[in-house]
């Protein structure tokens, strides 16, 4: 089948630059790769096990903007002004799948020496109340660990929606039907790791991808993907982990429960996506849909410019916000307001819109010469933190804020160079 211009991986990699590697590395050997090369930010395509192998398609901001066609600054508030209503269509396309037994033949990698095994990383998990209807489908990326060809073990983390559509399935004494898409759009990928409302998963995708085209596959409508998976999440229990987090330490072994892995749809000569754990593409899809989040609970109560993760916070515990302060307070307003955004963020700056948000010199200028710490400095103790966060205790934390902004009306602080 020849492919139009359609929102699929293929697509992708046509707009961007990328490098091929044509080394034929084994399962084991990928992390290896990619650190004594330096290409933790570089999208690239390798070869493991003779297939081949795509990763980091989406692990700048730059990359992301450049498939929204948008510029970095503008991301978090075009997000947070995007909407769920994107178009969505039922296909007429019936892409051609070869079919294979299990997950034997897929290059699956073990990334760190510690893991529990080979893992899925990059697979969407696709579920629903009524596959029929569009509006009640869920669409979210869930580490998957190899038991065997036939079996996976996938982290599901309560009571987030899918844990939830499997639980009420298990109640009734029923699987839980999935599709895992393997190699979409990166801006699928990136739609599948944003919170949205319920049933608006395929609605929030059509507005980032302009149109979302979805087909039937084996009963259950995908977008189109390197790779599906037809199976379902059992009841079966098993121990999942340890697997490297996005903080870059081990998480810890937690009972899962196992996929059943029923079919497996490939496409002729099919690319493999791999997401490396705790990598920059890692951060990124899980840390940047936290700002436009971040960015709408701070607008209720102050003029917010933009929001920014940061790298050293793995794009998760850590935030800068830049406001356009019209009152005293605006700043621990928005400290305040950005806790309550995003639940997991440990320590959170607030600077003027004079401050590069994305450039660490500014930031520490703004708190080195508009911050007392008897004053600016928020604390809040014994708040729910990450699990992520190795040195918080049963997920307790301690959360700090610093209000970096000038006082108003004072000329002192005019910044001339």
């Amino acid at each position: 089948m020849i492919f139009g211009e359609k929102m699929n991986l293929r697509e992708a990699m046509n707009i961007i630059d990328y490098e091929i590697f044509d080394e034929n590395l084994k399962y084991d050997q990928i992390v290896n790769f990619i650190k004594s090369k330096k290409l933790d930010k570089k999208p690239i395509l390798l070869n493991i096990e003779s297939k081949r192998v795509a990763t980091n398609f989406i692990a700048t901001r730059e990359l992301l903007c450049k498939y929204l066609n948008i510029r970095v600054e503008e991301l978090a508030p075009f997000l947070a002004k995007l909407g769920f209503d994107g178009e969505v269509l039922k296909s007429k396309d019936i892409y051609e799948y070869d079919s294979i037994r299990d997950v034997s033949s897929l290059p699956i990698p073990k990334y760190y020496p510690k893991d529990a095994g080979r893992y899925i990383t990059a697979g969407v998990v696709i579920s629903a109340l009524d596959f029929e209807d569009l509006n009640s489908y869920n669409a979210s990326i869930h580490r998957m660990l190899v038991i065997n060809p036939k079996k996976l073990a996938i982290r599901l983390v309560p009571p987030r929606h899918t844990y939830m559509l499997w639980k009420n399935s298990i109640d009734k004494g029923e699987d839980l039907e999935i599709a895992i898409a393997i190699g979409t759009h990166p801006l699928f990928m990136f739609s599948a790791s944003t919170r949205v409302p319920e049933g608006k998963e395929f609605g929030f995708a059509g507005k980032l991808m302009k149109k979302l085209e979805l087909s039937e596959i084996d009963g259950i409508y995908c977008p189109e993907s390197e790779i599906i998976i037809r199976g379902r999440i059992t009841g079966e229990m098993v121990d999942e982990g340890p697997f490297v987090d996005i903080t870059g330490t081990y998480d810890k072994v937690r009972k899962a429960p196992v996929v059943e892995v029923d079919k497996v749809f490939v496409k002729e000569d099919f690319i493999y996506y791999s997401i490396t754990p705790a990598g920059y593409e890692h951060q990124l899809l899980m840390g940047v849909p936290c700002e436009p989040e971040i960015y709408k609970g701070v607008s209720k109560v102050c003029d917010v410019k933009n929001v920014v993760m940061t790298p050293g916070g793995r794009h998760w515990l850590h935030a800068i916000i830049q406001i356009r302060k019209i009152t005293e307070g605006d700043g621990k307003n928005a400290i305040i307001s950005a806790f309550a955004s995003h639940p997991s963020l440990k320590h959170v700056v607030v600077v003027d819109e004079d401050i590069d948000i994305y450039n660490i010199e500014d930031i520490e200028y703004a708190i080195a010469t508009r911050f007392q710490a008897d004053k600016d400095l928020i604390i809040i103790k014994g708040a729910r933190g990450s699990s992520l966060d190795p040195s918080a205790l049963d997920n307790i934390t301690a959360k700090m804020g610093i209000d970096a902004t000038k006082p108003l009306d004072n000329d002192k602080f005019e910044r001339i160079i």
